[in-house]
């Protein structure tokens, strides 16, 4: 139900467990090694995280965890602490501590294994201090970790226990229920501060100079925008720096599970504090980490990320890089620190073209667990997380949705690989699960299924391959029926999906001129398919034109996978002119996600490229519309980016060397990068669709009916039969663009008596639905025994209120007489935390002005191993609440969560019928109605003209009631009895 960093165990509150120190710790042999580049230690002989700088006897200390995760286990195994020490950054000389220390063998009241991020500070009696993250071996508090302080006379060791037991928990020094890790820790003077915390809750307490002895009490910290983790606290001049692991602080962080480095500013050790942004972005892992240190006379940050061979989310490695700072400004800023090395494209040659591709897909905004980069990142990891991927899942899942690559330039392609995730079986309807069937279309003015596809396969395990017939297109897309149980449906989740292009015999770049001093070079070549040639990205290699002369350049072209190419460079030098008349020649090319009769469905790229005789490089002016013209100069081409949706013009003319200017060039640019807008209206059992398009108009609306195909909308839409059913409907603009689906239910068709369990056919409502969790699960007539979260609801957050309520309601009133409860749980009763079984509950029913206890109900079990059945005294109404209260540990309470919720109804048989008749030349209506059912029944009967109700009608017996129509004709019409609809005919009583 939550989204732990950690396995948490134990469960309840206890006394402090006092313990002998044990024995010193004493580190394994050290080593020396030399490297210059990030990570410090990158070559996958020893994973190191959550760093701690230290700077003592002149040295820097990078203290760190010690990764061993396997490579598919999503789980952080640390079972020990190390440390890389150097004594001149540049120089990368490192001596590596392997193990300085363990849990279990310095805190003898701690168990093995779960070493996190700790920080070594120096005391003021000259000794060392680790405070570490631990957890209690006897601890029975509901979170097990404390924070343990260790003591040596050097920065490696030996390490004793300083205390004897938790200088911080969850019970000492005073109580408190967050997860108490990550320390970080200010000596100043004899004063000593430590601030801690994690899952956007920060602590912090002052100790005295013995570095174990509280001042006052701890309290909350405020004012970190985005706070996650991982702080970091530091001294600079006059102002205190607390960085920190912010998610979305500022708005970094594509995904939730992503993490990037923010901080704050303070005139006291204690706050308050100030968010003053971002200085570093996330990284390859999804966590982060911040050390910030001066040494000699420069500052840095260390930090952790997956880049090392073999790494991972889990297998991550430490970094350090400068920190430059802004002292204009008051406080002082830290710049944003860029990560060294910088990355660098990929130039092994490979068929794969998606990574040179824009992405777009059909659920923006992409739910925050996912990522829409990893669809082309070209990484797939054995054991992914959420942000590994893209994936759609929301809860409430529509039958389709569609990934899309688009080119700048036009691609021939002839293949697809792609990598399906699942946590459920095809079938089940919930969860991600591979799509039912899939197709890939390409662009050709429209989108069309690629020629002589090889089969779309939907396996899991690996890379499922598409073969079909070359096409050549700008943009390419899969679209995902999505798999159901009939009634709902279940997400998609790609990690990665590959386009490979169709290979050319060979390819030869034409020679190239460049000015002396210019290093870049042409962005594509042409490479010729038959007897079609395409203009293709090409990735060269950085060159060095000093001189006029000539040289070779190699490169990769994007999707040629024989080899990389080779071109012939010729330097010119840039003076000479002498002679030239001849103006440069200028073209204009449009690049977006191109849409039918012209339009673009996205913002443009227009380039300028311009070409000289003489072969140098240029100035070029752009002018988008009326706006203010651009200048680039020297280039060979500029571009500008057209947006907002309408008709623009783009215009560009070029100057070369020698002052020759072309004449202007236009091009018409029209965009439509809006989605046309439906609604729909359910009336009668019939769906009613309008669309609006304010740009380039309406195509056509279309809809499906449950699991059936797309068909063109002409007309409402109707139920086939009288069950419930989801219709989902989109609107498709000229420009091309697709709405994203929506979705109406048609109710089922109430008219008959109802018996059994009518909670499939209920619309749910809740307080409130954990964002992992389904409303839907209520009452999709499906009790897994090991549900996931997408099969239940549940009410998992932050603050959890003492009580949650999920409602039924149905289109018509309905005869109840029970229902039952399937309750599930991740904890105990009494640990206020977590998801626990509820302390009890109740059934209210509408009576038409406000909410009512049932009565006569039999009792109202919890258990989280069956159903629990409640019966009552039946009750006629539209609307069923069930209001859960909340376990608790007398200051907090646990969610509360349920996998199925059944309403039962009994309503019994009658046999109606109605009839006009005449009396003194008018009509009237004769009803007669009898109760078949075993046991007494309340009968009401309404009519156009009056109703009435029988009160406990004797099984077998008849009631028969007389309606005036005081008219003397009357048009055909029904009665209802108990809900249940009964016609007659048309009657009239005239001479």
């Amino acid at each position: 139900m939550r989204p732990l960093r950690t396995a948490v165990a134990g469960l309840v509150a206890a006394g402090l467990l006092l313990a002998a120190p044990a024995a010193p710790a004493r580190a394994a042999d050290p080593y020396t090694f030399t490297n210059t580049v990030n990570p410090i230690l990158g070559d996958g002989s020893y994973y190191s995280a959550d760093l701690a700088p230290l700077v003592a006897d002149g040295q820097l200390y990078v203290y760190t965890g010690h990764d061993e995760a396997g490579p598919a286990v999503n789980d952080f195994v640390m079972n020990e602490w190390g440390a890389f020490r150097t004594s001149d950054v540049a120089e990368g000389e490192w001596t590596h501590f392997p193990s300085l220390m363990r849990p279990e063998q310095v805190f003898t009241w701690a168990t093995p294994g779960r070493a996190y991020a700790g920080q070594v500070v120096r005391g003021p009696d000259g000794r060392y201090y680790w405070y570490v993250p631990v957890s209690e071996r006897d601890s029975t508090a509901a979170n097990t970790f404390a924070i343990g302080v260790a003591v040596s006379g050097t920065p490696t060791g030996p390490w004793t226990d300083h205390i004897g037991g938790p200088l911080i928990s969850q019970r000492t020094p005073t109580a408190n229920t967050i997860e108490n890790i990550d320390p970080t820790i200010l000596v100043e003077g004899q004063r000593v501060f430590v601030y801690w915390g994690t899952f956007g809750q920060l602590r912090m307490l002052e100790f005295q100079a013995d570095m174990k002895t509280p001042v006052g009490t701890q309290r909350a910290v405020t004012g970190l925008t985005g706070f996650f983790e991982a702080s970091w606290l530091f001294k600079r001049g006059d102002t205190y720096y607390l960085a920190y692991a912010g998610n979305n602080a500022g708005g970094c962080t594509p995904a939730h599970y992503h993490a990037c480095i923010a901080y704050a500013t303070a005139t006291a050790p204690t706050g308050p504090w100030t968010y003053r942004g971002t200085i570093l972005s996330p990284v390859s892992s999804t966590t982060s980490h911040p050390g910030i240190v001066e040494f000699n006379g420069r500052w840095y940050l260390a930090y952790h990320t997956a880049d090392a061979v073999g790494g991972g989310h889990f297998r991550r490695s430490v970094a350090i890089d400068r920190v430059e700072w802004d002292d204009t400004q008051s406080p002082p800023r830290i710049r944003p620190v860029v990560p060294t090395p910088p990355k660098q494209a990929d130039r092994t040659p490979r068929a794969n073209i998606a990574q040179g591709a824009t992405v777009t897909v059909s659920n923006e905004p992409v739910p925050t667990q996912y990522w829409v980069k990893a669809l082309n990142d070209e990484i797939v990891r054995a054991n992914p997380l959420p942000p590994d991927m893209w994936g759609t899942w929301t809860g409430g899942n529509p039958p389709q949705q569609w990934v899309q690559y688009t080119w700048d330039q036009p691609m021939r392609i002839t293949g697809s690989q792609i990598d399906f995730w699942n946590d459920q079986p095809q079938g089940t309807g919930v969860g991600v699960a591979a799509p039912a069937r899939w197709k890939i279309q390409y662009w050709n003015g429209q989108w069309t299924d690629v020629p002589g596809a090889g089969g779309y396969p939907t396996g899991t395990q690996g890379f499922q391959d598409t073969t079909f017939d070359p096409v050549t297109t700008t943009q390419v897309r899969a679209v995902f029926d999505a798999s159901t149980n009939g009634s709902t449906y279940s997400a998609v989740a790609v990690e990665e999906w590959k386009i490979l292009a169709a290979q050319p015999a060979t390819i030869t770049p034409p020679p190239i001129t460049v000015e002396v001093g210019e290093n870049e070079l042409p962005g594509s070549v042409p490479v010729t398919f038959g007897s079609e040639t395409l203009q293709v990205p090409v990735y060269w290699d950085p060159i060095t034109a000093d001189q006029p002369g000539t040289l070779s350049v190699s490169g990769s072209v994007l999707g040629y996978a024989a080899g990389r190419v080779t071109a012939q460079v010729t330097v010119i030098s840039p003076g000479d002119t002498e002679g030239d008349r001849t103006p440069p020649s200028v073209v204009l090319t449009a690049s977006g996600s191109a849409g039918a009769a012209g339009w673009f469905r996205s913002s443009v790229r227009v380039r300028a490229s311009a070409a000289d005789d003489r072969g140098g490089r240029m100035r070029i002016v752009t002018t988008v519309d009326d706006g203010t013209p651009q200048t680039a100069e020297p280039v060979r081409s500029a571009e500008v980016t057209v947006t907002g949706d309408g008709r623009h013009t783009v215009t560009a003319t070029a100057t070369d060397r020698a002052g020759n200017t072309s004449p202007p060039v236009s091009r018409t640019v029209d965009i439509d990068a809006t989605n046309p807008v439906s609604s729909a209206a359910v009336a009668d059992r019939k769906v009613t669709v309008t669309a609006t398009d304010a740009t380039s108009g309406v195509d056509r609306v279309e809809y499906a009916i449950g699991t059936g195909p797309w068909t063109v909308y002409t007309g409402p839409v109707s139920a086939p039969d009288a069950a419930q059913h989801a219709v989902s409907y989109r609107a498709v603009d000229r420009a091309g663009n697709l709405e994203t689906v929506r979705t109406v239910v048609i109710p089922a068709d109430l008219s008959a008596p109802l018996n059994g369990n009518i909670g499939p056919i209920a619309t749910a409502t809740a307080s409130y639905t954990a964002g992992w969790n389904s409303l839907t699960a209520l009452n999709d007539d499906s009790d897994p025994a090991s549900p996931s979260q997408a099969q239940i609801w549940g009410t998992w957050s932050g603050a959890r209120p003492a009580s949650q309520w999920i409602q039924y309601e149905w289109s018509r009133p309905v005869r109840l007489t029970g229902a039952d409860i399937r309750f599930w749980r991740d904890v105990d009763q009494g640990t206020g935390n977590g998801v626990a079984e509820p302390s009890g509950w109740i059934l209210q029913y509408w009576d038409g002005t406000g909410w009512q206890d049932v009565t006569g109900a039999t009792g109202y079990g919890t258990s989280t191993t069956a159903f629990n059945r409640v019966t009552f005294d039946p009750v006629v109404t539209a609307r069923l609440r069930a209001v859960i209260s909340a376990d608790g540990n007398g200051s907090t309470y646990s969610a509360v969560a349920v996998t199925e919720w059944r309403a039962f109804a009994e309503e019994p048989a009658l046999t109606a019928t109605a009839q006009p008749r005449c009396i003194a030349g008018k009509v009237y209506l004769a009803v007669t109605a009898r109760n078949d059912h075993t046991a007494a029944l309340d009968i009401e009967v309404v009519t156009a003209y009056g109703k009435r109700v029988f009160a406990a009608v004797a099984p077998g017996a008849s009631v028969y009631q007389s309606f005036p129509a005081r008219a003397v004709s009357v048009p055909d019409g029904a009665v209802t009895v108990n809900g249940t609809a009964t016609t007659y005919p048309a009657h009239s009583c005239g001479g």
